[in-house]
């Protein structure tokens, strides 16, 4: 089946639009938007998800990959990856929180706190 077109509608339009665009009102766009300081932490917290799925990832491709060479050895799942990096970083925790602990028990009260971090007390 064949539509006449008028040739003057068309050209009168220019160019047109597919669809149907959606304008939030305010008050949506107010709603769903994250202040400043919770959209940083999610972009933290989610470059730590990342960097420690990478790692399990990597520590399971590494471990299967020797396993190819000995035959003893059982091929790693993800899961068990993941185990082993988080509990690699609790011990790393552990060993650092030991370091800090002997630091102040060597030194008492040397150590002062400026901001995040300790230095060293003037000597008097």
């Amino acid at each position: 089946m064949f539509f006449p077109v008028n040739e003057n509608l068309c050209s009168t339009l220019g160019s047109v639009l597919a669809g149907m665009p959606y304008v939030p009102s305010q008050e949506v766009i107010r709603v769903l938007r994250l202040t400043e300081p919770a959209e940083i932490r999610l972009q933290e917290i989610s470059f730590f998800l990342v960097g420690l799925l990478l790692c399990a990832a990597i520590i399971q491709g590494l471990w299967n990959w020797i396993g190819r060479d000995f035959a003893q050895l059982p091929r790693m799942s993800f899961l068990r990856a993941l185990s082993v990096v988080v509990l690699w970083g609790l011990l790393f925790l552990f060993v650092l929180n030991l370091i800090a602990g002997a630091r102040e028990l060597m030194t008492p009260g040397a150590w002062q706190r400026s901001g995040a971090t300790y230095e060293l007390r003037d000597q008097p």
